[in-house]
């Protein structure tokens, strides 16, 4: 029997408001001590970084984030072993997967956000002081638009297909393996359009990778919804074991790992060219 129509037939009234926030708050619990362990985090980051290294790698702290938090919260239910168990709840798939989204996406977009102001040195004169002590000449941005939305973008690219993944996942070791697709998937779409770009302007500009990371992060989620909706409870969500083609899953992860090393020595090599 479909979850929503059997609450319906029970007679209760059903509130899809009061719902939507009893669903996101919960979610908001579950994973607050995730939440919270990464604002420390961040608070050492800014504090502390500058003091030892360049204050740039403030914006890799989102980027950790997006790697953590998508297995993490997606693919909760796999993980825990509990999905059976959620899936009996009154509250659809549907409804389950979007306050998860939600709560994700906004922790991701606001982790991004403070980093910015962070390496922008929009806070208080303490912080100044700390980057003044550190000896760090302040950071000279030539294309802040261009910068800025990479560093929103990319690790929200990185979080929906983590995210989706996870949660479309039927066993653990795929669900935490997802954030090694999430960050194959946002780097190649980050080189690739960084390439259209060049060949198309002649220089990078985000006129084309902006806007195409947005899209397909929204695109994923979306996607991810719609099969999670049709969903069944996973088959595999024992003890951690590799699957019986560990050879073949094996050789991809190798792949994949290859990948992002390519990738990310590829961007290091380039970062220079988007400040």
């Amino acid at each position: 029997m479909n979850p929503a129509s059997a609450e319906q037939d029970s007679g209760l009234p059903v509130h899809r408001p009061n719902r939507w926030l009893s669903l996101a708050w919960s979610e908001w619990f579950i994973h607050s001590r995730l939440l919270l362990g990464f604002l420390i985090t961040w608070l050492l980051v800014v504090w502390f970084l500058p003091l030892v290294a360049h204050p740039l790698w403030i914006l890799g702290h989102a980027l950790l984030f997006a790697l953590v938090a998508g297995p993490a919260i997606g693919g909760a239910d796999v993980i825990r072993g509990s999905e059976e168990f959620a899936f009996a709840w009154p509250t659809t798939r549907r409804e389950r997967f979007l306050s998860r989204a939600f709560i994700g996406v906004l922790s991701q977009f606001t982790f991004s956000l403070i980093g910015v102001l962070a390496l922008e040195g929009d806070l208080t004169d303490v912080l100044l002081r700390v980057f003044v002590s550190s000896g760090q000449h302040a950071v000279q941005i030539n294309q802040p638009l261009l910068l800025y939305g990479l560093v929103v973008l990319v690790p929200q690219t990185v979080f929906a297909f983590s995210f989706t993944l996870a949660a479309l996942a039927r066993s653990r070791t795929f669900a935490l393996m997802s954030w090694l697709w999430g960050v194959l998937a946002g780097l190649a779409i980050l080189r690739g359009t960084l390439q259209l770009e060049e060949l198309r302007f002649d220089r990078l500009n985000g006129a084309i990778s902006t806007p195409v990371l947005a899209l397909v992060s929204t695109a994923i989620l979306w996607v991810g919804m719609r099969f999670y909706s049709r969903k069944e409870a996973g088959t595999d969500i024992g003890s951690l074991r590799m699957p019986p083609g560990w050879w073949l899953s094996l050789a991809a992860v190798a792949l994949a790992l290859a990948a992002v090393t390519l990738l990310g020595f590829w961007l290091a090599e380039n970062f220079s060219r988007l400040l």
